[in-house]
């Protein structure tokens, strides 16, 4: 397996992931303010990379930027979730063509997560610490993938449909059956194994999709 290759996130894309892990933990909800000073005060910088890690997230539809009223978090909608989870659906079986030979360490890290979701998933408050799992096995699936390009997008894509995927994962079964998917991606990633990868990747993210999608009915 090739050596490590993680990309070093900027500092506006760490503060930009952290905002988006504190709206998987439920800090944020739907019409929310996210406030400039607040984050600054916290992760102890100035408001400029504050301010460029929401228009990261104003860029993928997490965060909506009004003048004079400041950054709020997106509303849920129906439409939005079919829309992101189809052309999520399509670029993960693009994926799989670029992840021949991962990372060792990248697998071995999605194995401990892994590991720990099933030890947790069944659990009537795992909910939070599930999705963030969830959402760093997807950055860290990206990462793998021998495309720059794609690569983003598909972090973006993250990114957006983070809030739906942790909709999606309120019932125990549901994250019971989503960490199966999980395991056996990284079984199929471990044996090198990336047409089985692309197929589980696939029917994770339609599997999101639907049960995103009951939740909202």
């Amino acid at each position: 397996m090739r050596a490590g290759r993680q990309r070093v996130l900027t500092m506006p894309e760490q503060i930009a992931e952290s905002i988006t892990l504190a709206i998987l933990r439920g800090e944020y909800g739907p019409g929310d303010s996210v406030r400039e000073q607040e984050l600054a005060d916290h992760f102890q910088v100035s408001r400029g990379p504050i301010r460029e890690a929401l228009r990261i997230l104003e860029k993928v539809g997490v965060i909506t930027i009004v003048p004079q009223r400041g950054a709020h978090v997106t509303s849920l909608s129906k439409q939005e979730i079919d829309n992101l989870f189809e052309i999520r659906a399509v670029l993960a079986g693009l994926v799989a063509k670029y992840l021949v030979d991962p990372d060792a360490s990248v697998v071995n890290q999605m194995d401990a997560i892994v590991t720990r979701l099933e030890l947790i998933a069944a659990q009537s408050d795992a909910l939070d610490e599930y999705a963030q799992g969830s959402y760093r096995l997807s950055t860290l699936l990206f990462q793998a993938c021998d495309n720059k390009q794609l690569a983003e997008l598909m972090g973006a894509l993250a990114i957006q449909t983070a809030r739906y995927t942790r909709l999606g994962l309120r019932s125990p079964e549901r994250r019971r059956a989503s960490v199966n998917y999980w395991r056996n991606l990284v079984e199929a990633l471990r044996q090198n194994s990336n047409t089985v990868a692309g197929e589980m990747m696939v029917e994770l993210v339609n599997a999101s999709h639907q049960a995103a999608l009951n939740q909202l009915e």
